[in-house]
């Protein structure tokens, strides 16, 4: 590559497409993370006393969360496909 070709390790040539929106997903992540942050007590509240509720509050209400993150990462991908 003595003149300066960008190409693949493989050899073939790849057109450059449009810049992906990673700033729009983590700002998802990041408002999910901040409904975590003032939402747990609630959930807790919630879901009253015991095991169910440590469960609920630490493992579901986050799992949910992430879940809804990675859809709307999903959805964002959708929208910016070439």
């Amino acid at each position: 590559m003595s003149n300066n070709q960008v190409s693949t390790l493989s050899g073939r040539a790849e057109t450059i497409g449009r810049k992906y929106p990673h700033l729009l997903e983590r700002i998802a992540l990041l408002v999910a993370i901040v409904i975590f942050i003032f939402g747990h007590q609630a959930v807790s509240e919630q879901t009253g006393e015991g095991i169910f509720s440590v469960f609920a509050t630490y493992c579901l209400f986050p799992f949910i969360l992430l879940f809804s993150t990675e859809i709307i990462g999903r959805l964002i991908q959708l929208m910016f496909r070439d």
